[in-house]
């Protein structure tokens, strides 16, 4: 297992109420932090998914119905990519900014995502 996979799985229970506590998830998340559109690129690497088919297959056996609700809500809402928190650094000049404005994206994805994976396992 690489580096980046054993740092996803030491912190993949934080994400277990979320419904998506897998390193795979964690991984790609730590992916999309660097470029959002590279959370679907990540899952298809460590998945090992030839193809957009084989990964759509692999997905609907790791995630529930309600799970990905929460992952994509998660995915959503979570801080934004490293460009536009160097953008917020640049225009704010500040650093404790900058960490409050991850730390306040990052709590209000896990929260409503946690709603919305406790809600959909009620509907699905």
């Amino acid at each position: 297992l690489s580096i980046l996979g054993g740092i996803g799985q030491t912190i993949a229970w934080i994400f277990k109420p979320l419904g998506f506590g897998n390193w795979q998830s964690v991984i790609s998340l730590m992916s999309g932090f660097i470029a959002k559109e590279s959370v679907v690129s990540s899952m298809a690497v460590v998945y090992n998914a030839a193809t957009s088919a084989q990964l759509d297959l692999i997905l609907a056996q790791v995630f529930t119905h309600a799970s990905a609700l929460a992952f994509m809500t998660f995915t959503l809402l979570y801080s934004p990519c490293m460009a536009a928190v160097a953008t917020i650094k640049s225009e704010s000049k500040s650093w404790v900014f900058t960490l409050e404005s991850i730390l306040f994206q990052t709590g209000v994805a896990y929260i409503v995502a946690f709603i919305v994976y406790q809600i959909a396992k009620l509907v699905f």
